[in-house]
C-alpha cells in the first residue's frame, strides 16, 4: 500500500485558533449572510458590496458563506434566521483567496479563516483558493464572474491587457501588453484610453466571445454608465491587418504586427485520473521534538483508488481524498480527536505540494459534506429532510403520474424520472448485422426488424433494439428515440445499433430526444412505457424465431423479478450468474402452459404486485415456505436460484449537477461545473451536462457548435471518463435540444421558462447591435463569427519564414503540401496578393506555381 510522510508547514495548520480576530465578531451565526474581507498583516478588512467581485494578485481576501442547502448564495443572498431544529439545513463556506504575488499573506489568510471557523463554533466547509483556479462554488457567488487585477498597475493612461474565460467569466489582468500573452485559443480585452481592443482567437470558445463583448461593451460605457465614452474595435486572429488604418495604427504601437507571435492552443487535459482516499495519521516520533514550533509530518496511507463508497470512512478517522483537477479534501470523522483532526488541512496541502497540484484544498466534517465532495463518491446518501419530501412524493405519486400533471409539475418529473404517464404509442426494432439472419425481408428492410407486438418487453441480451415512443403532452406530441444495447451484444452490432438510431433521428428532423440506455441500467421512463412488464431473456430473438420479429419466449425459464413500481420493475432470465440485475424478492417460473409466481417471505405487496404483473397470464402464486411437489418439479436443479433479498432502502439521491463543456480538437472537452444553477445559465450558443447521478442529461444549444451536435454521445463518454468518482460508463445518457426539452429535464431547473430565449442575440447580433450604437468599428472584410467552419481558420499558424525554412526545422503538424495554409490572413494576402478565398478557386496548377514564386512549395 502507498504510504506518504507529508511536512506540513506549521504556518499553513491553522495557529492558534483561540484568538478571535475583532473583525469576525459582528459575523451572525443563526443567519444567512455573506460577507468578504481582505487580509493584511495588520487587520482583517470588511469590505463594501461594491467590492465584492475584484481581486488584486498582491493581496488575500477571505469570503463568507451562508445559505440554505441547494438555495442560491452571493452578495443578494437575503437575510433570513436559520432554525435548524425546523429542518433548515444551512451551508456555511470560508474561502481563503490568495493572489499569485501576495507572499506570507495566504498563510495568514488561511489562519484568520480558520479563526473565523472557530468563532462560529459550526461546522464549516474551509476552502483553500489558488488565483485563477478558483472553485466553482466561489465563482457561483458572483453571476458577473470576478475580476484579478495587478496591483499597483499604472491606471493613468497606460494601456492594460485582459484575458476572458469561463463561463462564469473569469477577467484576469495580464502584463506586460505583448503578443507572448495572447493565445489562438482565447479571447482578449485591450484597453487604452480612446479604444478598446476586443481581440479574439480564432479556436477561441463563442460563450467566452459572447462574454468578451459584453465586458468590452461595459468597459466602453464607463463608470457613470455613459453611451459612448469609447470605440470598440474588434480583430480577429490573424486579420489584424483588416482594422481601419486609424485603429490599426494604435493597435500597431501596443503590439508590433510585424513582430506577431500568436500561442498555440491550450494542450490537450491530462489524462483523467480517478479519485484516491489516503487515512491520514501521526507518525511515532522516533526522537523528542525539542523545538515546540516544529510538528512531526503527517502519514498518509492509500486506502483505495475510486470507485469511493461512504462505508470506506471511518468516523473516528481523518481522510484525504485526492480529486485530480477538482482540488484535494480533507474529511475529518464525527469522532476524531487529537492532532490529526486539527491538522487535516495542513496534511492535504501537503498532500497537494507532493503530488503538485494547483488547484484548491478544502477541509469538511462529517455530515455536512458539499455535494462536490459527496459527488465523489457512489450511493452517497443524501442528508436534506425536504428533499427526502419530495422523493418521497415523486415515489408515492406513482399511480398519478399523467403527462398533464407532470407537465404542470416538473420537479416530480424530475424527481421520478418520467415526462408522461407511459401511455403513448409504441414501435420497436431489433437490429439486424449484415450477413447474419438473412431472409426475404431482409433485403427490403435492411438492418432494422420491426418486432410485431412490442407491448410483449421481451428483449435479449445478444440484441440490441430500438424504440420510438411518441407522446401527447401540453406543448404537442413528443418522440422519444431509445437505444437498447444487451449486455452480451458484440461491439459491432452495438456500433450498427449507434448508426441506425442516429440515422433514424436525422430522418425525423433531430427532433426527438435520444436515449442510449444499457441492460440492467434503463432508466425509469423506459420501463414505465412497458408497464412494469418488461423481461431479459439470454441469448437473441433468433433463437426462438428466424426472423427476430415475433415475440416468443422460452417455453420453460424462471425470471428474477425486482422493483416496486412499474418504473422500477425488470425481469431477468436467470440461468447462473445474473448480469446487470437487480436483486429481488419474487421470481416467474413458466414451464410450457403454467405459470408459477414465487414470493419470499420478506417480499413486500408491492413486489407481490410487480410480479403479477409481469407473469402477464393466469398464474400460481406460490409462498415460500409452502411450495407443492409440481412447483419444485418445475424448478428442477434451479432450486439454488431462489435466493431473496431484502427490500431495497430508499434511495436519496444527490441534487444534479450542471457543466459547461467547453469543445477543443476533435475528442478533447474540458468540463467547468456551474454550482447553484438555473436556466440562465444556459445559453443557445452551448453545449451543458446535467448529471442526474442515475443518468446524464446533454443539453445542446441552438446555436451550439455544429460537430457537437454529432458528438453527444462522444461527450458524455468523455464527461463519464474524467469524473474522478470512476463513473459507470453504461450510466445512461439522454441528449435534449434547446426548445424540445422534456418535463423530467427542465424540473431540474427551478421556474423553467419556455420563452426564456425568444429575444436571444447571438454573437453576430450582438455585433451589429454595437455597430449600430456607432461603438464598434470592425475590418472591413467579413469574417465568421462563431464557431468557425472555416477551413483556413482551423490551421495552426506560423510565421512565414519560419514555413519557408528547411523540411527538419518546421513545426511537425505542417502538411508540406498545403503550407499556405499555416498562415495567418493578414500573411496570406500578404505574400499573394489576395485572400485565401479567392486563392482555392483557382486552377491547381496556378496554385502551385504562386506557392513556388513565394517558395511555399
Amino acid at each position: 500500500m502507498h504510504i506518504l510522510e507529508i511536512g506540513a508547514d506549521q504556518e499553513e495548520d491553522g495557529g492558534s485558533t483561540r484568538v478571535v480576530d475583532a473583525a469576525f465578531r459582528t459575523v451572525p451565526r443563526d443567519h444567512t449572510t455573506f460577507l468578504v474581507w481582505k487580509v493584511t498583516e495588520a487587520s482583517t478588512e470588511l469590505l463594501p458590496r461594491t467590492h465584492y467581485g475584484t481581486f488584486y494578485d498582491a493581496e488575500a481576501y477571505l469570503v463568507y458563506s451562508a445559505s440554505l442547502l441547494c438555495h442560491p448564495a452571493g452578495p443578494d443572498v437575503i437575510r433570513r434566521e436559520i432554525k435548524e431544529s425546523n429542518g433548515d439545513y444551512a451551508e456555511r463556506h470560508i474561502h481563503a483567496w490568495a493572489g499569485e504575488r501576495c507572499g506570507n499573506l495566504a498563510a495568514l489568510a488561511l489562519r484568520r479563516g480558520t479563526q473565523l471557523a472557530t468563532y462560529l463554533g459550526m461546522p464549516v466547509v474551509i476552502h483553500r483558493e489558488a488565483s485563477t483556479k478558483e472553485t466553482p462554488r466561489l465563482l457561483s457567488y458572483f453571476r458577473d464572474g470576478i475580476r484579478i487585477l495587478r496591483s499597483g498597475s499604472n491606471l493613468n493612461g497606460a494601456a492594460r491587457l485582459y484575458r476572458v474565460r469561463g463561463r462564469r467569466p473569469l477577467l484576469v489582468q495580464l502584463e506586460p501588453v505583448s503578443w507572448s500573452q495572447l493565445a489562438a485559443d482565447g479571447v482578449f480585452v485591450l484597453d487604452t484610453s480612446s479604444l478598446l481592443v476586443l481581440w479574439l482567437g480564432r479556436a477561441a470558445n463563442l460563450v467566452e466571445k459572447i462574454f468578451g463583448a459584453k465586458i468590452a461593451y461595459r468597459m466602453a460605457r464607463g463608470a457613470d454608465k455613459s453611451t459612448s465614452v469609447r470605440r470598440i474595435a474588434i480583430a480577429h486572429d490573424g486579420y489584424e491587418q483588416t482594422l481601419p488604418s486609424n485603429d490599426r495604427a494604435l493597435l500597431d504601437t501596443l503590439l508590433e504586427l510585424r513582430a506577431r507571435s500568436v500561442r498555440p492552443a491550450s494542450p490537450p487535459p491530462d489524462p483523467p485520473r480517478t479519485a484516491r482516499l489516503y487515512k491520514a495519521t501521526q507518525p511515532h516520533r522516533v526522537t523528542p521534538v525539542t523545538v515546540p514550533s516544529l510538528r512531526p509530518a503527517a502519514r498518509l496511507e492509500e486506502v483505495k483508488r475510486a470507485p469511493l463508497f461512504r462505508e470506506d470512512l471511518t468516523d473516528d478517522g481523518v481522510y484525504i481524498v485526492d480529486s485530480g483537477s477538482r482540488g484535494v479534501w480533507a474529511w475529518i470523522g464525527p469522532q476524531a480527536t487529537g492532532p490529526g483532526k486539527r491538522g487535516a488541512l495542513a496534511a492535504a496541502r501537503g498532500l497537494a505540494r507532493a503530488k503538485r497540484h494547483t488547484g484548491a484544498v478544502c477541509v469538511t466534517t462529517a455530515g455536512r459534506e458539499p455535494l462536490e465532495f459527496a459527488s465523489l463518491f457512489r450511493n452517497w446518501r443524501w442528508c436534506d429532510a425536504r428533499r427526502d419530501i419530495r422523493v418521497r412524493a415523486a415515489r408515492s405519486a406513482t399511480t398519478k403520474l399523467d403527462a398533464v400533471n407532470l407537465a404542470t409539475n416538473a420537479w416530480l418529473a424530475a424527481e421520478a424520472q418520467l415526462p408522461d404517464d407511459g401511455s403513448g404509442s409504441l414501435r420497436v426494432w431489433r437490429v439486424r448485422r449484415c450477413g447474419v439472419d438473412e431472409d426475404a425481408e431482409k433485403e427490403a428492410d435492411g438492418a432494422l426488424a420491426e418486432v410485431e407486438r412490442p407491448q410483449a418487453a421481451a428483449f435479449y441480451d445478444r440484441d440490441c433494439y430500438i424504440v420510438l415512443y411518441t407522446y401527447h403532452s401540453p406543448n404537442g406530441d413528443q418522440t422519444m428515440i431509445y437505444y437498447w444495447m444487451g449486455g452480451s451484444a458484440p461491439n459491432d452490432l452495438r456500433n450498427l445499433g449507434a448508426k441506425e438510431a442516429k440515422d433514424l433521428y436525422i430522418k425525423l428532423g433531430r427532433l426527438p430526444v435520444q436515449a442510449w440506455v444499457y441492460q440492467g441500467k434503463e432508466p425509469a421512463h423506459f420501463l414505465q412505457i412497458f408497464k412494469g412488464r418488461m423481461i431479459t431473456y439470454v441469448g437473441s430473438a433468433t433463437d426462438y424465431d428466424p426472423s427476430g420479429r415475433r415475440v416468443i419466449p422460452p417455453s420453460r425459464v424462471l425470471i428474477l423479478v425486482s422493483g416496486q413500481y412499474a418504473r422500477e420493475a425488470r425481469g431477468t432470465e436467470v440461468r447462473g450468474a445474473v448480469r446487470g440485475a437487480g436483486r429481488g424478492a419474487c421470481c416467474v417460473l413458466r414451464d410450457g402452459a403454467r405459470v408459477w409466481v414465487w414470493c419470499a417471505a420478506s417480499a413486500t405487496g408491492d413486489e407481490r404486485e410487480v410480479a403479477k404483473n409481469m407473469a402477464a397470464v393466469e398464474h400460481t402464486l406460490v409462498m415460500q415456505g409452502k411450495e407443492k411437489s409440481d412447483f419444485w418439479a418445475a424448478l428442477g436443479d434451479r432450486r439454488h436460484l431462489l435466493v431473496p433479498s431484502a427490500v431495497k432502502e430508499i434511495e436519496r439521491p444527490l441534487p444534479p449537477r450542471l457543466f459547461y463543456v467547453s469543445i477543443g480538437a476533435p475528442g478533447q472537452y474540458s468540463f467547468e461545473e456551474i454550482v447553484s444553477f438555473s436556466q440562465y445559465d444556459l445559453m443557445p450558443e452551448m453545449v451543458g451536462i446535467v448529471d442526474g447521478h442515475c443518468a446524464l442529461f446533454v443539453w445542446l444549444g441552438a446555436h451550439c457548435c455544429p460537430r457537437a451536435k454529432d458528438d453527444a454521445r462522444s461527450i458524455a463518454l468523455a464527461y463519464l471518463a474524467h469524473d474522478p468518482a470512476a463513473r459507470d460508463m453504461e450510466t445512461p445518457i439522454i441528449t435534449v435540444n434547446q426548445g424540445r426539452e422534456p418535463p423530467h429535464f427542465t424540473g431540474f431547473f427551478p421556474h423553467w421558462k419556455q420563452s426564456m430565449w425568444k429575444g436571444h442575440k447571438t454573437f453576430s447580433a450582438i455585433v451589429s447591435a454595437l455597430e449600430g450604437k456607432a461603438i464598434v468599428q470592425r475590418g472591413n472584410i467579413s469574417i465568421p463569427n462563431g464557431n468557425s467552419t472555416n477551413r483556413f481558420d482551423q490551421y495552426e499558424k506560423y510565421p512565414l519564414g519560419l514555413l519557408r525554412g528547411p523540411k527538419e526545422h518546421q513545426p511537425p503538424d505542417v502538411d508540406p503540401l498545403v503550407k499556405e495554409l499555416y498562415l495567418t490572413h493578414d500573411d496570406f494576402v500578404a505574400t499573394f496578393g489576395m485572400p485565401y478565398s479567392e486563392f482555392r478557386t483557382l486552377p491547381g496548377w496556378k496554385q502551385k506555381d504562386l506557392k513556388k514564386a513565394v517558395g511555399l512549395f
